[in-house]
């Protein structure tokens, strides 16, 4: 049997994604406007979960695939981003998970916002300032994926 407990607080203060199909590549919006969480001081560490809830998921053509990215940046622009995390949601086939994603449910995605800079030295580190999501989409896509997304800091 397996269980799956939350107790974690959305507020709508750090919403990174409201409501809303996507059939393409975007970054997370609320209210027609960019969603970001900026985190404070530059170089600030920090421990946070993303919460992902959808209500529709398309895998209708065998080859649709919706990869949810946790991006960070140095800069509210994102005009260099680093993928902190991600979860694919879509068809088996492209996901390579088991099954296809389910019509509806929650994904929980702990992380934090520490980024390797360099390909060549795995020691350049950087703690990014700013947070959102970024959905990647690919395949045969007729209405997409339907979700919203929540930053939680944790302790």
């Amino acid at each position: 049997m397996a269980f799956q407990g939350y107790n974690l607080t959305l507020d709508s203060a750090t919403q990174l994604k409201d409501a809303g199909l996507v059939a393409a590549d975007t970054a997370g919006q609320v209210s027609s406007a960019a969603a970001y969480v900026d985190l404070g001081a530059a170089n600030a560490y920090a421990r946070f979960a993303v919460v992902i809830d959808w209500t529709a998921c398309e895998v209708a053509s065998g080859d649709e695939v919706y990869d949810i990215q946790i991006q960070g940046s140095t800069a509210s622009s994102f005009s260099t981003k680093y993928i902190l995390a991600s979860k694919k949601f879509g068809d088996s086939s492209v996901t390579l998970q088991p099954v296809d994603t389910t019509a509806s449910g929650r994904a929980v995605i702990y992380c934090d916002n520490v980024a390797c800079t360099s390909a060549s030295d795995p020691n350049s580190l950087i703690a990014t300032q700013y947070i959102r999501v970024y959905a990647d989409v690919g395949g045969t896509i007729a209405t997409g994926f339907n979700y919203t997304a929540w930053f939680v800091p944790l302790p």
